[in-house]
Parts: C-alpha cells; sequence; structure tokens
C-alpha cells in the first residue's frame, strides 16, 4: 500500500496537493482501499469526489481545485473563485468555493456556494486557470448576478478583463446586452457595460462624464503607427484627430514615466493629432469642468 499511496502522493503533487475519486481510480485505488486511506487519514476528503493528500500545504488554489472535481460534468467553478483564478482586480477567494451547475443538477448536495442556470454552455464557456477548471471570464461575467456581484466588483471584473486580455468589450458588450432582459436580475451587468470599453476605473469615469455629458462615444485604446512602426496607443480617440490622455497616479509618476509620456505627445503631435491631458483628479473632482473643456475641444474640429 505505501508503493500505492506514494503514486498517490505524486500525483495529487500535480494539482496543488488534492486528488478526485476518478484518478484515484485510474491509479489502482478501489472503493475499500480509499476508505482505508480515509481512515488512516492519508486522504482528507474535501467534496464528494475530492480528496485532499495528508501533509500538503493548504491553499485557495487547492479548494477551488477540489471544487471543481466535484462538480465536473455538472458545471464548473464559477463566480468570485473564478474572478480570483483569472487575477481579476480587487477580487479574493471567497470563504467557500463558488459553483455554477446546469439546472438539472440544482439538487447536489455539495460543500460549496452552489447557483444554477439553464442557459448552456458553450466551447469557449470554460477554461483551465491554475490547473482550476473554471468559466471563462466573460462567461463569469454574465453570470455575477446569480452570485449577487456589487456594482463595483462586476466593473472591476469588467475593466480588469479587458487589460489582461481575457475579454473582448465588443464581443462581451454584443453577447451581454442579447441576454440581458429589462427587469431582469442582470440589468446590473447592462449598467456595467455602459461605461466600459476601458482598462480601468479612470477611464470608466471619463466614459461616465462622455456618456452624460451627451458627447460622442469616442473609440479607446486605439493604436498608432508611424513608418509602419508602433508610435502610440491612444487612452481616447474622437473625430477630427482629438486625443484625449487620462493620467493616472500609478502610470505617470516617475521621472521615467513623464519622460515617456511626453515624447510619446511629441510623436502624435507631429502626426497631426492634437492632444488635451486629464489628470486623475480632473475626473474624479471636476467631471463638469472636464465636460466643458471637451465641449469646447470638439465644437472646434466640428
Amino acid at each position: 500500500m505505501a508503493s500505492l499511496f506514494n503514486t498517490v502522493a505524486a500525483s495529487a503533487g500535480r494539482h496543488h496537493g488534492a486528488i478526485s475519486t476518478a484518478e484515484l481510480a485510474s491509479l489502482g485505488v478501489s472503493p475499500s482501499l480509499r476508505a482505508k486511506l480515509v481512515r488512516r487519514e492519508l486522504l482528507i476528503p474535501i467534496g464528494p469526489r475530492s480528496y485532499v493528500v495528508a501533509g500538503a500545504p493548504r491553499g485557495a488554489a487547492q479548494v477551488a481545485w477540489c471544487a471543481a472535481a466535484d462538480v465536473s460534468g455538472l458545471g464548473y467553478v464559477a463566480g468570485r473563485t473564478a474572478a480570483w483564478l483569472h487575477g481579476l482586480d480587487g477580487f479574493q477567494p471567497p470563504p467557500r468555493p463558488e459553483v455554477l451547475l446546469r439546472r438539472e443538477h440544482r439538487g447536489a448536495r455539495l460543500p460549496y456556494v452552489v447557483r444554477t442556470t439553464s442557459r448552456p454552455f458553450g466551447g469557449n464557456d470554460a477554461v483551465t486557470v491554475k490547473g482550476v477548471r473554471c468559466l471563462s471570464a466573460e462567461r463569469l461575467v454574465l453570470e455575477s448576478p446569480r452570485f449577487d456581484f456589487t456594482a463595483s466588483e462586476l466593473e472591476n471584473a469588467i475593466d480588469s478583463g479587458i487589460r489582461r486580455k481575457k475579454l473582448y468589450e465588443p464581443h462581451l458588450r454584443e453577447r451581454v446586452l442579447a441576454a440581458v432582459r429589462p427587469g431582469s436580475g442582470r440589468a446590473a451587468v447592462r449598467e456595467a457595460l455602459l461605461d466600459s470599453g476601458g482598462e480601468s476605473r479612470l477611464e470608466r469615469w471619463f466614459l461616465a462624464i462622455v456618456r452624460t455629458g451627451g458627447l460622442p462615444r469616442p473609440e479607446m485604446r486605439v493604436v498608432v503607427r508611424a513608418g509602419g512602426e508602433f508610435a502610440a496607443r491612444l487612452d481616447a480617440s474622437f473625430p477630427g484627430g482629438l486625443v484625449i490622455e487620462l493620467e493616472g497616479h500609478a502610470t505617470h509618476s516617475s521621472r521615467q514615466q513623464r519622460q515617456h509620456d511626453e515624447e510619446r505627445r511629441t510623436v502624435l503631435t507631429l502626426a497631426g493629432y492634437r492632444v488635451i491631458v486629464f489628470t486623475y483628479n480632473d475626473v474624479r473632482d471636476r467631471p463638469y469642468w472636464v465636460l466643458g473643456r471637451l465641449r469646447s475641444a470638439i465644437g472646434s474640429v466640428a
């Protein structure tokens, strides 16, 4: 048995010290031997189909892996657990993993936060992150109301998902708006998409100023090339060559960063763009001032 247990421990070591009933069976561990390992506290049950090998370091990724093993064939790890696995801003692993099951499995008894859906899972709705099978960033945003995401959590998930290239905003917008019914619990997703398209809260605030001021929505994160080479990526671009730069505290504070900013603006000016800069404090604390400057600038190129 010792040799077999060493094989089990080595296999579990490939996924956070955890192992599933199916994997144990594939290694030749019978149900009776599995029960003996549990009695001897060499295997510690976590869920109905998951175990942790004795002595393995505990961690959130381990528990998430167990949850994925327990819902395999029924659904996926979802909600805040999936958002944390994806590395989305502001998310920490919740006390109990959150999972989403197909509606027909709603009676499953699991030691997790369980939600169900009648919406089918497509081929792109699940991915493996940190060795854990979970919802894709796009699908977890779509299903976030089932886990009662706050408005701030939802906005963070969308904005950081775009920044980390885990979400493609136009496709997300098309899919979400097609799926969300007015008056449904998913109306929060529609609201969060109103000012999405940037990669940060600062850009979201700026887009809200544009929208509430009745101005045309700018293109966000447009890549500019000069002489066939990359020159700059614009924060926001309005028709007529008007470029808006948004300066946050973290990304424009050092001497090297400021030097890079000035070189970038010089390149854009020589390429025929007109550049206007708004700081973090402008956008956060003086939205009406920002709106006035935008109206003047857009009017002068109309």
